[in-house]
């Protein structure tokens, strides 16, 4: 592990050139106009996480950390100061890589989602704002810094759930999260003084080599002496599990869905709800030596997964059934953190967030095609009209839900296989994930079989609107074409990276083609045996479900709806496609 003090990378370089676009975006917002907003940020963006990119490796594998110190703020006293410094390590770049690559696909469906509607600049602005937000928090590096990026997350996903001012419900959805967000920052700033009186420091790397001296200290809260390792956590957990939506803070997530769709999906992916599981990783060190979260974050984390899990299933509106997925997913992340193998968090993180945003934009065009109904109660048949969505829904849910060999599946197994014995109430742990995995499945079945191919519910016009012309489009969907080009690049990317940090993670440990020296919390000894190429049955099952649905799309099977198209067409894509799948078997 090498450190780099004051030697700025170049993608942080462009970080900052990304910030000042946005900034001048504000103040000339009425010069500049929709596709001024539009490119100018784009083009920011897009090189800032185009340079990502060559940084991956540096992080993931020889694990680089960055501690840019950039110049002094603020002077406490003679001894104490405040700087301007970033510290980015694997964690931090995680996130980077996390936010800006769903931040930037979601950016560009946003603006094919809104071209035609008032404001669309502002929106833009906001989801900028956002995501630069989030960039701030998981790259300070001082407490000082990390509690104004928590304010600053807040704030902006208050203008992005409040864009429909104009709507009541919209505005009380606003405000009930801003009011939850206030809590976790009150439990922040806590902890925030509370350390500070026992280090008089603020750098976090600093703070986390000193945690371990008072393991032993103790102080009076109400007549009684209690671990200051137990306060703070105490604090610091409080914080995090509001900011995640755990059990009993979570009211505030499902009434967020009043945001317009790409909000949603930056928010419930990415950005807000993995805030809390990026404090709980960047102070690691404190949560080793209590016993409070122990105990109490696989609990929580257990009884969230369930709780999401059952509640989503009994959902009939489309977002509130996501916005109860990922309530549950976080609560699998939390459990995580206390495995003391960060790697997996991060691979689950990256696996739920470019799948759920990828929903959440598929999902986004089924609202829109249906004149804005959210209810599935009112849709069904839309795989005539919307293949590509149909297509791509069911590749993400099939990953989300822990279908056997997928993504979800895997992360998923060794929640379970990890799990340690000695954990209190064990047996209720391991029923509450059993449940929160097996609810998955429902969900998941239930919003893709009733939107695109449960019989028709919905209003006639919906399906007069259509008109054969737009039934006809090359690109098998009656949506923009620049949208679902984003959703096919994060989709790429999403196996492309989660693979790679599969295979970064294995390599570390023992040789990818022999398992039998796996070994994890002692549980997963001799659980694979040698040459069993788990990796690559997992690889081959997924990749073969995208070819054949991607074969099914080819087959253009809308056109045997229509009796003036040349079946001579027909049959050569299913000469095509029929060629293709004996090539495939027999490869």
């Amino acid at each position: 592990m090498w450190i780099w003090d004051n030697n700025i990378p170049f993608f942080f370089i462009l970080f900052f050139f990304f910030f000042l676009t946005v900034f001048l975006s504000f103040f000339f917002l009425s010069y500049l106009g929709l596709y001024g907003v539009f490119f100018i940020n784009l083009l920011s963006l897009g090189l800032f996480w185009f340079s990502l990119l060559f940084y991956i490796n540096d992080f993931f594998k020889n694990q680089i950390i960055y501690n840019i110190y950039l110049t002094k703020w603020i002077f406490i006293n003679y001894n104490v100061k405040i700087n301007i410094n970033f510290l980015i390590d694997s964690t931090s770049f995680s996130f980077f890589f996390l936010t800006t690559t769903i931040g930037l696909f979601v950016y560009i469906y946003t603006f094919c989602y809104f071209r035609f509607e008032p404001l669309v600049e502002r929106f833009l602005l906001f989801l900028c704002s956002f995501i630069l937000s989030m960039l701030f928090l998981v790259s300070s590096g001082n407490i000082i810094m990390l509690f104004l990026g928590w304010e600053l997350i807040g704030l902006t996903s208050f203008f992005l759930i409040n864009f429909w001012s104009t709507k009541v419900s919209t505005l009380k959805a606003a405000f009930k999260a801003f009011t939850f967000n206030k809590i976790s920052d009150f439990f922040l700033f806590v902890f925030l003084i509370i350390v500070y009186n026992l280090t008089y420091d603020f750098d976090i790397m600093s703070i986390n080599n000193q945690i371990i001296f008072f393991k032993n200290f103790k102080i009076n809260l109400l007549n009684f002496n209690v671990n200051v390792i137990e306060v703070l956590c105490f604090f610091l957990l409080s914080c995090s599990f509001i900011k995640s939506a755990q059990f009993g803070a979570h009211i505030w997530l499902p009434d967020s869905m009043e945001a317009p769709v790409p909000a949603s999906s930056l928010i419930h992916s990415a950005t807000l709800v993995s805030a809390g599981v990026f404090i709980i990783l960047r102070f690691y060190p404190l949560f080793e030596n209590s016993f409070y979260s122990f105990f109490i974050l696989p609990f929580i984390g257990s009884l969230t997964a369930a709780y999401g899990g059952l509640v989503g299933f009994f959902q009939s509106d489309i977002k509130r059934i996501l916005a109860y997925s990922t309530i549950s997913h976080c609560g699998f992340l939390i459990l995580l953190t206390s495995f003391n193998f960060n790697e997996f968090v991060i691979i689950y993180l990256y696996v739920h967030g470019f799948f759920k945003a990828s929903v959440f934009m598929c999902v986004g065009n089924v609202i829109r095609i249906s004149k804005n109904y959210q209810d599935y109660r009112k849709m069904g048949l839309f795989y005539k009209y919307l293949p590509f969505e149909c297509f791509v829904t069911f590749i993400c849910l099939v990953n989300l839900s822990g279908i056997p060999f997928s993504l979800g599946f895997f992360i998923k197994h060794l929640i379970f296989l990890g799990l340690q014995t000695n954990i209190y109430l064990y047996y209720m742990i391991i029923f509450f994930i059993a449940i929160g995995a097996i609810s998955g499945l429902f969900y998941s079945y239930k919003v893709f079989f009733f939107v695109f191919f449960d019989f028709k519910k919905s209003k006639k016009n919906i399906y007069i609107n259509l008109n054969k012309k737009n039934q006809m489009s090359y690109y098998y969907t009656n949506t923009s074409l620049l949208s679902n080009i984003s959703i096919v690049f994060l989709i790429i990317i999403s196996y492309t990276v989660s693979y790679y940090l599969l295979n970064i993670t294995f390599n570390k440990y023992y040789s990818i083609n022999d398992f039998s020296n796996f070994s994890f919390n002692s549980n997963f000894y001799n659980l694979f045996n040698e040459n069993n190429y788990f990796l690559f049955n997992l690889s081959f099952l997924n990749w073969f479900v995208i070819f054949v649905l991607l074969n099914f799309v080819i087959l253009n099977w809308r056109f045997k709806f229509y009796s003036y198209i040349n079946y001579n067409y027909i049959n050569f894509y299913s000469c095509i496609s029929l060629i293709s799948y004996v090539f495939y078997f027999f490869m």
